[in-house]
């Protein structure tokens, strides 16, 4: 059980801090602003880690540059946010 306890935290911190350099590339003044809230990267990444489910990867723990081009082509066709 504790074991159970110390993978979620870990896994809630790793989502916070992704969630964070992703905010660093597309939120405001970021080094590729698009204009994305906080709020639009929470449900971008959300749809990441279903695409990941539905396709049966595994490893959804790990943080990727293709990560973040998936997260802001979701940004860009969903909230349409523009380059």
């Amino acid at each position: 059980m504790h074991l159970e306890k110390h993978s979620k935290v870990e896994l809630d911190w790793n989502m916070k801090e992704f969630k964070e350099y992703v905010y660093s590339h597309f939120g405001k003044g970021g080094i590729e602003d698009i204009g994305a809230t906080k709020e639009q990267i929470d449900l971008a990444t959300l749809k990441v880690i279903e695409y990941c489910l539905e396709a049966g990867e595994s490893d959804i723990q790990g943080v990727f540059s293709s990560d973040l081009n998936l997260i802001k082509e979701i940004l860009l066709k969903d909230f349409d946010l523009s380059c």
